[in-house]
Formats: structure tokens, sequence, C-alpha cells
């Protein structure tokens, strides 16, 4: 597993966990640091990647495994876990079998099951990933993610974004696709006792506008949905991170 260690050692930890995506995120090291820069300040960040060689029916619930496993060889003891699509799900797994690790969850563009109409999303990478196209596979996640205006400003970046991929990394890609699919927590969501924060977008064509508003009535918590906005919504709207920080004060 690869990690991102950042910010003010020995202050509050703070995990991030990634979404799906063909290749690591950490080639960006420098414009995530920069992007978090304003919870760095007093927290002692870390970003947790996910196995490579995942096998076959590899589970949210064994991701969620192996991040405890990385929260001992890293010394965090508990953190606030702020979790984005797919690492949303990993950590409503890491909240529900092993509570005493978190503190508190922020729940960003993510859901506690995927429904048949988006189901279908998931499908389209599938297919594209065991046909090794890293160009389709580019421009489905950045139409699907993004905004059109946002996708057109940005589109040869997010195109690129999957070139240079190795057999690995598709083999990985669906079998993480095959572990969202099969991903349901919605029963037992009322077994999270810490805080949570939820973030989502009302036009989310990857998980549906319904996904976030569904976490917020289910674990009776506060969120923000932002209207006009879509999957992606984390690199789009400039106060996503300050709604986030106001969120750890006051917990």
């Amino acid at each position: 597993m690869d990690h991102l260690h950042f910010g003010k050692k020995g202050g509050e930890k703070y995990v991030i966990l990634p979404g799906l995506s063909l290749k690591s995120v950490l080639p960006s090291a420098k414009a995530i640091m920069s992007a978090y820069s304003l919870l760095a300040k007093d927290r002692d960040r870390y970003l947790i990647e996910h196995i490579k060689g995942e096998p076959e029916g590899f589970s949210i619930y064994d991701m969620a495994d192996d991040v405890i496993r990385a929260f001992g060889d890293l010394g965090i003891d508990k953190a606030d876990v702020m979790g984005v699509s797919m690492g949303g799900m990993v950590a409503q797994a890491l909240a529900l079998k092993y509570p005493e690790k978190v503190s508190s969850l922020i729940l960003c563009s993510t859901a506690a099951r995927v429904d048949e109409e988006h189901a279908s999303v998931f499908g389209n990478w599938r297919r594209l990933a065991e046909k090794r196209d890293a160009k389709g596979l580019g421009e489905a996640f950045g139409k699907a993610v993004y905004t059109p205006a946002f996708y057109e400003q940005y589109k040869d970046i997010i195109d690129s974004s999957s070139e240079g991929a190795v057999e690995r990394d598709y083999e990985d890609l669906i079998v993480s696709i095959d572990a969202i699919e099969s991903f349901d927590a919605y029963d037992d969501l009322e077994d999270i006792k810490c805080p949570v924060f939820v973030l989502g977008a009302g036009e989310d064509k990857v998980l549906g506008a319904k996904a976030s508003p569904e976490l917020m009535e289910k674990l009776r918590c506060s969120g923000y949905i932002y209207e006009g906005k879509g999957h992606g919504v984390y690199d789009e709207a400039p106060d996503y991170l300050q709604r986030i920080k106001d969120f750890l004060e006051e917990k």
C-alpha cells in the first residue's frame, strides 16, 4: 500500500481514503498537499491507497482491514477519516468494523450501496478496463465524474490520466469495481456512532443524487449538497475543504 504523509507531525490524525482510479494518485503528491493546505496546518495528514494486486473477490471490508493494518504500521491509534467515493465506502466499513479507530467520518460523493440505475456506469468502466482501453476509460471517467463545463476545461488532463497503465492496474480496477457493486452497508449504518459529515452533489452521475441524502437521513448527521455540481465536486467547489474544516472544529 502506498501512502503520503504531510501536515503537522504530532497533530491530530487525519486520514484520506481516495476514490476509484486506474492509476495511483501519488504522482500528484504536490498538488494534493497544496489542495489540502487549509487542513494540513494543524493536523497530521495521511493519504492511504489500497493494495496493489487485489485478489479476485476482494471486498470493501477487506480494504478496511488493510487500512487498519496500515494504521498499525504508521502509528495511527485513532483518526478523523475522510473517504472519497469508493474511499467513502471503505470509511463506512472502517467505522462499522473498527469503531474504536475512527474519531469522525467525512463522507464525500459516496453511498451506502449502488442502486440499479447507476450500476451501468460501473459496468461501462469495467468493460473498458477489460478491453485495456486507457483512452476510453479516461474519457468515460471524466464525463461521468465532472460537470460538462469542468470536463471541457480540463479535458486533456483528465483524458490522459489513464495513460501508462499496466496490466495490474486494469486487474485491480476490475476487482475494485466488483467490490463497489457488491457493497451494501445501508442496514448497518445506524451502528455508526461517531460524528459524521456528508458532502454530495445534486448532479452526481456516478452514484446518483439520492446517495448522499440517503446517508444523511440514515446516519442522522449533518452535511451539504452542492446543487448543479457532479460527483467530482471535491475538485470543483472552492469552499469544499472549508466546510470540512468547519465540521472538524465544531464536532
